[in-house]
């Protein structure tokens, strides 16, 4: 398991079942990389740790985040809260964020790439910008040179009763439709044919 951060017992915020340490650091990055963020807000009564929207913004699905921190010492990720961010990121129209200092299960790492949720650590939240979601596991192969299937190309489609509903690609934020074989989006062309302008992150 992790140890990065100041010791546990030591530090305000990092008790058992406390997250705000983790919290206020991913709050601070995200105030550095130009957005505005609150902690612990709630989601039609569900709380979530950190919401923030982009002060200046740049017309692209991560104008609006929501994360959730996990400072654990001893416990794993699992799909359970990787799918509960999803969650209420569909329903807030914000890109999923997930903050931690232990490791997730091989399944959460799975949903993780298939769901586009970036993954931090804290040494991620010293970067110059949010760093884009991991597209590709690690290979176990030490020369590699056959196609590699990014999560985005893995995660397969939506039942086949729903192929002929509009607008019925994946996305967290409406007006955006996915475009490459990784992380980028492109903004929907409205019923005019029109584009809402902007780029894809």
């Amino acid at each position: 398991m992790s140890s990065d951060g100041p010791p546990r017992e030591e530090t305000e915020g990092r008790g058992n079942g406390d997250g705000r340490w983790l919290e206020y650091q991913l709050e601070q990055a995200m105030r550095r990389w130009g957005y505005s963020a609150a902690t612990r807000v709630s989601v039609y009564g569900l709380e979530i740790d950190v919401a923030a929207q982009r002060k200046e913004k740049r017309d692209r699905p991560t104008d609006w985040l929501l994360a959730e921190c996990k400072d654990w010492d001893s416990r794993l990720v699992t799909e359970d809260e990787l799918f509960r961010l999803c969650m209420l990121a569909f329903t807030c129209g914000a890109m999923p964020v997930l903050c931690h200092t232990t490791e997730l299960t091989e399944r959460a790492e799975e949903i993780a790439r298939k769901w586009e949720v970036r993954v931090l650590t804290l040494e991620d939240l010293h970067r110059g910008d949010l760093p884009a979601p991991n597209a590709l596991g690690p290979s176990d192969d030490l020369f590699e040179y056959r196609y590699r299937m990014t999560g985005r190309e893995q995660r397969g489609r939506l039942p086949f009763v729903f192929h002929d509903k509009p607008n019925s690609q994946f996305t967290y934020v409406p007006g955006y439709e996915p475009s490459g074989r990784t992380h980028e989006y492109r903004p929907i062309e409205d019923d005019e044919g029109e584009e809402n302008t902007g780029g894809g992150e």
